[in-house]
């Protein structure tokens, strides 16, 4: 008996009581962008590295037997000079520091060191972890490696000299692939999907993320991946328009837009 009155007196409490507010789901702060050109770009391209500097759109082709480094006019889309890896080679992120283009492979562990512009390869230097994207702040290099790390690295001895753990709302962000430093902040795609995130150097924090969609559909174009890794990747920006360019792998296309 004693038990039933208790029961009667929870419930009665509880009849009368408002609902508990449900909390609304947290999500990274949106990044609007616009689209502003449809840009050339080589569908036989793996791209892996997108560097921007002088008109010139420098990028790192991978996959084994294909791997190179090339340049292009950017708003024409012409070859103006290629640099084939060797066959057991697989070439991944790039940056220009200073007069010096570094380029990463995969899982080779080096890291080619050009001058810049002329692209003659002065050094093979090593890195202890595969290679994905690459970037620098004006002082490190910075790359990343598949984990929720990002690597910043000393230029001239490549050896490594903090890491930081890249986290979102919702914890760990894994897989970010190219990266580009833009104004105190980190750009990086974010590997098999069409996001774009920005991250604080310092904390490691994402600051914003763009989801760019179908970029081909938003421009009335259409494209046909050849299988499931001809995705977004490449993210290179231009300091005189302040835009960015983004491509993905044997893509048709590359895309000039502004972050709003």
């Amino acid at each position: 008996m004693r038990w039933l009155c208790l029961l009667i007196l929870l419930a009665s409490c509880g009849g009368g009581s408002p609902e508990t507010p449900v909390a609304a789901p947290v999500s990274n702060p949106q990044m609007a962008f616009s689209i502003l050109a449809v840009l050339p770009h080589d569908s036989t391209s793996f791209t892996e590295g997108l560097e921007l500097h002088d008109s010139t759109l420098y990028e790192s082709a991978g996959n084994y037997g294909e791997s190179a480094l090339d340049a292009y006019n950017v708003r024409s889309g012409r070859l103006v000079k290629r640099i084939p890896l060797a066959a057991d080679q697989f070439g991944e992120g790039i940056t220009v520091l200073g007069d010096r283009l570094y380029q990463l492979t995969y899982k080779e562990h080096n890291v080619f060191v050009y001058h810049y512009p002329d692209l003659k390869l002065l050094k093979t230097g090593y890195w202890a972890h595969q290679g994905w994207g690459m970037t620098n702040d004006g002082t490190y290099l910075i790359t990343d490696d598949s984990t929720d790390k990002l690597y910043f690295i000393d230029p001239g001895t490549l050896k490594e000299t903090k890491a930081l753990s890249v986290t979102d709302v919702s914890g760990p962000v894994f897989e970010l692939n190219e990266l580009e430093y833009v104004d105190g902040r980190i750009y990086a795609n974010r590997w098999h999907t069409n996001l774009i995130y920005r991250i604080d150097p310092q904390s490691g924090r994402v600051t914003g993320m763009a989801d760019l969609g179908d970029l081909f559909a938003q421009m009335g174009l259409s494209f046909h991946p050849g299988d499931g890794e001809d995705v977004m990747n490449g993210i290179a920006y231009d300091p005189k328009t302040k835009t960015f360019i983004v491509t993905g792998k044997r893509w048709p296309r590359a895309f000039e837009v502004r972050f709003n």
